[in-house]
């Protein structure tokens, strides 16, 4: 299993940035090479089913996200956690935090790609590097998106 771990300071308040981060009809405008949702059961709370398609290497994977944890707390803070599985699969935790007078965004992300994906692509570290990148852009496009 893989994991990323990135974040990023937005100059907006958490309950603003949260609101973005958590809706699944936003998920497409910001997250790198994801679809807007093929079918959605929910509203973005805990429980929530979203079947979308995300790129990885020039190949499209049907992937199905559930959403398990959606909540914000008392002291400002908003947390959201999810599985995916279907052509890869994995847990994403997204944590939102005030700091530095806007908010802290904090994606962990671990996620296994098959190896008949691998196959096709061949290296694994070219897909890890990938990945890697396009969860720093996710996070900056989420920024440059709240920002405006």
């Amino acid at each position: 299993m893989t994991h990323i771990h990135d974040s990023i300071i937005i100059n907006a308040p958490v309950d603003k940035v949260f609101s973005v981060g958590r809706d699944p009809r936003r998920w497409a405008t910001w997250w790198v090479n994801l679809s807007e949702p093929r079918k959605m059961k929910g509203d973005g709370s805990a429980g929530t089913v979203v079947e979308h398609d995300y790129l990885v290497a020039g190949l499209q994977l049907h992937l199905k996200t559930k959403v398990l944890d959606d909540r914000y707390d008392v002291d400002g803070k908003g947390h959201w956690r999810g599985t995916f599985d279907g052509s890869m699969h994995g847990e994403q935790r997204w944590d939102y935090e005030p700091a530095e007078g806007g908010t802290r965004v904090t994606a962990d992300i671990d996620y296994t790609v098959p190896g008949s994906v691998l196959g096709k692509v061949a290296d694994r570290l070219f897909i890890e590097r990938m990945e890697e990148r396009a969860i720093h852009q996710t996070l900056e496009n989420l920024k440059f998106m709240v920002e405006q």
